[in-house]
């Protein structure tokens, strides 16, 4: 069974999917541990496991009993320019305090800000986002190297890592990083969330301009993180998840248990299946290997091509 904390990470992806940069986290992670290439898995506790980095030397690979990646992998001009103004769930509203009544005090929003908004919601579960520019996104072109890695290494994955079983298997392609942010979660009818920025900004805009933010002292349910040296936190992730389904004997019944996942279900038109390997404690039986992309919109192909160079 999946824990509190787990759901709630499921619930936060489910609610900000009307942004197009693949998968929310409700609690960030270091860049450190999680950026394009990272492979691995989150537990029943929300938890990240590493499992490997697809570009590690061979010899590191080798020695967790993996194959290297054969195909070539195109990674993307970094981005490192991006602005972000506050990112809400669709349902939340903003609405902007007159500061010519002044800012309440017990609030803790310095009097000297430039703008304020109140985030509510009528109903369901509201969510809302705050980065500290610049935001940076790092992501690889094309998909099929992972899944023919993924096909290589199934085996040994599953040998080696038999908890992919329940949880599954992701490889990151994607990440959107910043410095600092702020995540609120809230479900309270008639709640509002108080927010003072340092200049005036869209309540709910996709972009604005590098700002400071400073939230209300009454408000809970805030996590902010801030990230130490040249490190970072990222907010929203792409990648592969893989599942591993049992199958009895040589037929394609499925067992009736379900795998848990972060995030929220795959792609419109269904799983992929990849790859079938024997299963290591039952040769009779064995396991298929879907494949879910979980992609931010433009994470998959490199831009076209000038037309000037195709003459």
């Amino acid at each position: 069974m999946s824990s509190a904390q787990l759901q709630l990470d499921q619930q936060y992806s489910k609610i900000m999917k009307n942004h197009p940069f693949g998968v929310a986290l409700y609690r960030p992670l270091s860049r450190s541990i999680f950026h394009p290439g990272a492979c691995g898995y989150f537990d029943d506790f929300g938890k990240w496991n590493p499992i490997a980095h697809l570009e590690s030397d061979v010899a590191i690979l080798n020695k967790k009993g993996l194959a290297p990646v054969e195909d070539e992998i195109e990674k993307a001009p970094v981005e490192d320019g991006i602005k972000w103004g506050p990112k809400t769930s669709s349902n939340v509203r903003a609405k902007k305090i007159s500061l010519s009544a002044g800012v309440d005090s017990i609030s803790g929003i310095p009097v000297g800000v430039s703008a304020a908004y109140s985030y509510s919601v009528d109903k369901d579960v509201g969510a809302l986002l705050l980065t500290k520019a610049p935001i940076v996104h790092e992501h690889y072109y094309h998909t099929s190297p992972f899944k023919n890695w993924c096909r290589s290494n199934a085996l040994s994955i599953l040998k080696r890592w038999p908890e992919v079983k329940r949880h599954g298997l992701w490889i990151v392609t994607s990440t959107y990083t910043t410095q600092k942010c702020g995540i609120n979660m809230w479900s309270s009818h008639g709640k509002s969330i108080e927010v003072g920025f340092s200049a005036d900004i869209a309540g709910i805009g996709s972009i604005g301009p590098s700002t400071e933010w400073h939230r209300s002292r009454t408000d809970e349910g805030w996590g902010e993180y801030t990230a130490k040296g040249a490190d970072a936190y990222v907010v929203f992730f792409g990648g592969l998840k893989f599942q591993y389904s049992w199958v009895m004997g040589k037929s394609l019944k499925h067992s009736t248990g379900q795998p848990v996942f972060r995030g929220d279900t795959g792609e419109a038109e269904g799983p992929e299946t990849i790859a079938f390997v024997p299963d290591p404690e039952d040769e009779q039986n064995s396991y298929n290997i879907d494949c879910e992309l979980h992609l931010a919109e433009d994470d998959v192909l490199p831009p076209p091509a000038d037309l000037d160079d195709e003459w």
